[in-house]
């Protein structure tokens, strides 16, 4: 029997060819965009699993003290370094614990340097006790895990490193130096190791371990104070609530003996009870899904798999209504077999493989999709995901699995129900009436997939009207012709490079485009106490910026009180202090330092548009220096940027040979603040694409289904004189008012949706009807055209073969 439903099955779909490739292909989109996301699910859960020994290690957390935005509790994985000790000491369950601190760098990593090679910088590089790989089980490919942290002044490189820097695994005496800084004289370190990357993601990610032996900063030593992450490992069938309500105990005592000594006591110093000290354990594998003080990944693309389940579903609607579309032609069928002795059982089974055959075929095209696609999807969200390179290749086929019989019998159950309920003495009488209900589901289905469509098409608009708002917006400054180096600021060096033609302004700032640092300082103006952010410039930053100014000046060089005294507030800041500011006073530090207020700027944008422009009072510190920053800005006076680029480079190279040079034009920070939204609209674009092109498959399938179901009524109406667009326009009429319908329910839907999107924004547009509108035509015009497409194919053919009865 399951022989002869095959080939019935793969006879239908040879003999239906255009059906089943919309069937098949409508199902394949929807199917791949849920695999992207299935992907991406996967290799976000898999954090943490590549060794089964580290179930046993967690992080160590402290509550976090300090007000947060939200006013709600948070934990910080940063610790005071002696806590390791502390809970080392006196938690008999841990077996060992380990301190990591990040390697501080001026820049986007450290550079490392190797003899007879030129510097490279490396991302990731963290600093260690010896204990690291007693709590991390990784892979040694060359030395030894037990003894390659023992010595001060030692590194441990991953693989990937060690052939970049030396072209092999060979590297153990080997000896590097590293570089936080351009003027750096650096650390030597001796290669004691090379690790092999896990097969699955790490949270404590990096490129090279080290054990510096810096006394001021040792992870080793139980006496220094500085703070850092600490990860514990504990035995075996250890209780984890018991665990940490004594790691809870152990910490406030320590606390409390911190407060000896001190004017205020540990009772009256957390008398917020919100506030009071608190430490925890948290388990690895459960760190990456649970960040410290940000948003979690599953919250972050939350509305992207929203977006492929509801275009899983379209696709699978769109599947139903072209099954029940062709259902005319299978009634005869079904009358047949009936008579001849076939169960509705046996004829669901049937009707139910065929849409088996289809979704595996489906599926097939759409892991091809995968393949092809997935390289750009990797580059588009900075991820590294595989289909057949995976380490969880078998949970991927289970999950493939059950996603086949889930579509299967979502996509396959009801056709096959309708199919096998055929009246088979109607059927035989070309009377299809009775064995075509359900004609309000059919239309709910439709109405739910132009809902989603239209939804689609309103958001794109809004966020399209957004997007411009924000390319369009007066920055505040002039982002064009400016580059940030990412270094602290030397004046010998500002000046040499100052002398290249083309060089306008060299200057640092604190708060830039991509590298913003917010400081709040109160002031006391006319007796009352304010708020503000402060930022530190030297001299040219100001004009660097190319900052507008609004009333007064900026600083120059012409005054030399401008090093000491003088003040410039943004616009923002202008308004808290009230009007007319320039020329007046406030003071800082219970009056040790009295500023004068010299100009205000235009607010500039050194944030996302997600943020509002803080209130802030720029000034100039240390006679005009500001080497505690790490930018510097350098305007050009002219178009040709390559070569002053080139310039620059070389002077920088004469001056720090061991630490390359890194820098971002302003106009590219600009882009990469407002790519997240870029790539979330250019997504929501693409979906909305494939949700209205599956929306069309639907309606053209219920308009092919209405005009077969009304043959005759239409044949009849021919004869008695109707013209064919009068027979157009009576089919299209009911589709027309399904869209209106889908219209109606999906306006206040996308109201909410962009309206909760647009409130994401500090500066956003008000909501407009332009896009309501638009979406309303295009999908009425849509509709219609697809419609009549198939209302003319019924209305011109031969009333005589519509009529007779056999």
């Amino acid at each position: 029997m399951f022989k002869l439903n095959l080939k019935i099955a793969l006879r239908n779909l040879f003999r239906n060819k255009v059906y089943a490739a919309i069937n098949i292909g409508g199902l394949a989109l929807g199917l791949t965009a849920f695999l992207f996301i299935l992907l991406y699910i996967n290799h976000e859960e898999s954090y943490d699993k590549w060794s089964t020994d580290l179930k046993n290690v967690y992080q160590v957390r402290e509550r976090h003290s300090f007000s947060t935005p939200d006013n709600l509790e948070h934990w910080q994985e940063s610790n005071n370094s002696r806590v390791a000790n502390l809970l080392k000491e006196r938690i008999p369950q841990i077996e060992v614990i380990t301190k990591i601190d990040k390697v501080w760098s001026f820049s986007d990593g450290t550079a490392v340097k190797i003899e007879h090679a030129d510097p490279v910088m490396i991302r990731d590089i963290r600093d260690a006790d010896h204990h690291f790989f007693h709590v991390f089980p990784y892979k040694f490919l060359r030395g030894d895990e037990q003894t390659a942290l023992e010595k001060p002044n030692s590194i441990v490189l991953k693989e990937a490193i060690a052939l970049k820097l030396f072209g092999s695994l060979n590297v153990l005496g080997k000896q590097v130096k590293t570089l936080v800084w351009q003027g750096d004289e650096g650390n030597s370190l001796i290669v004691t190791g090379v690790v092999a990357a896990p097969s699955t993601p790490e949270t404590v990610a990096f490129n090279a371990i080290t054990r510096t032996g810096n006394k001021d900063n040792d992870p080793e030593n139980p006496g220094t104070t500085n703070y850092c992450q600490i990860y514990a490992k504990i035995t075996d069938n250890s209780d984890t609530t018991k665990l940490n309500k004594l790691v809870q105990n152990v910490y406030v005592a320590f606390k409390k003996k911190t407060f000896a000594g001190k004017d205020v006591g540990f009772e009256e110093y957390y008398k917020d009870k919100s506030k009071s000290p608190g430490l925890k354990l948290v388990s690895l594998q459960t760190v990456h899904g649970n960040p410290a003080l940000t948003v979690n990944w599953l919250e972050k693309v939350k509305p992207i798999i929203a977006i492929s389940i509801f275009l899983l579903l379209i696709s699978i609607i769109n599947f139903v209504n072209l099954a029940t579309a062709q259902s005319v032609k299978r009634a005869k069928e079904v009358g047949v077999k009936k008579v001849l002795g076939s169960y509705k059982k046996q004829l669901i089974i049937q009707f139910l493989l065929e849409s088996a055959l289809q979704s595996v075929v489906a599926l097939f095209f759409s892991v091809i999709l995968i393949e092809v696609l997935l390289p750009s999807f990797n580059s588009y969200f900075n991820v590294n995901l595989s289909f057949w390179h995976n380490a969880q290749l078998f949970v991927l086929i289970i999950q493939l699995i059950g996603l086949f019989l889930l579509v299967t019998l979502l996509a396959g159950f009801y056709p096959a129900w309708i199919l096998s309920n055929y009246n088979p003495v109607s059927v035989l009488k070309g009377n299809y009436e009775n064995g075509l209900k359900g004609i309000f589901l059919r239309n709910a289905l439709v109405i739910f997939q132009f809902v989603i469509s239209v939804t689609f098409m309103i958001s794109i608009g809004v966020m399209q009207l957004q997007t411009d708002y924000i390319n369009h917006k007066d920055l505040g400054f002039d982002k064009s012709k400016v580059i940030n180096i990412k270094s602290s600021y030397d004046e010998n060096f500002a000046s040499k490079i100052r002398r290249i033609a083309g060089v306008q302004y060299v200057g640092t700032t604190t708060q830039v485009l991509g590298n913003a640092f917010n400081f709040n300082a109160p002031i006391d103006y006319e007796g009352k106490k304010i708020d503000i952010n402060s930022v530190t410039v030297t001299m040219e930053a100001l004009p660097a910026l190319g900052v507008k100014v609004v009333k007064g000046r900026i600083f120059s060089p012409q005054y030399k009180a401008d090093t000491l005294t003088s003040a410039v507030l943004n616009e923002s800041a202008a308004q808290l202090l009230g009007k007319d500011v320039i020329g007046k006073h406030f003071s800082q530090n219970s009056g040790k330092a009295i500023l004068q207020i010299v100009g205000v700027i235009k607010d500039y944008h050194n944030e996302g548009f997600d943020k509002a422009v803080l209130p802030t009072m720029y000034k100039i510190t240390k006679l005009g220096s500001s080497s505690n920053t790490n930018n510097m800005l350098v305007r050009f006076s002219s178009e040709n940027s390559e070569q002053i680029l080139e310039k620059i480079a070389r002077e920088w190279r004469l001056a720090y040979p061991n630490y390359p040079m890194q820098y971002a034009a302003l106009n590219d920070s600009f882009e990469k603040i407002l790519e997240e939204n870029k790539r979330f609209i250019n997504m929501i674009v693409l979906f909305s694409v494939v949700s209205i092109a599956l929306s069309l498959l639907g309606l053209f399938a219920l308009s092919t289904f209405m005009a077969k179901r009304r043959t005759k009524e239409i044949a009849i109406r021919k004869i008695l004189g109707a013209s064919n667009l009068q027979l157009m326009n009576m089919l299209n009429r009911s589709f027309l008012l399904l869209v209106l319908m889908a219209n109606f329910i999906s306006w206040p839907i996308a109201f909410i949706l962009t309206r909760k999107w647009l409130a994401g924004f500090a500066y956003r547009i008000d909501m407009p009807i332009w896009p309501f509108l638009i979406a309303t035509v295009l999908s009425v015009a849509i509709a219609i055209f697809t419609v009549s497409l198939q209302a003319r194919k019924a209305a011109v053919s031969n009333s005589v073969n519509s009529l007779k009865y056999e």
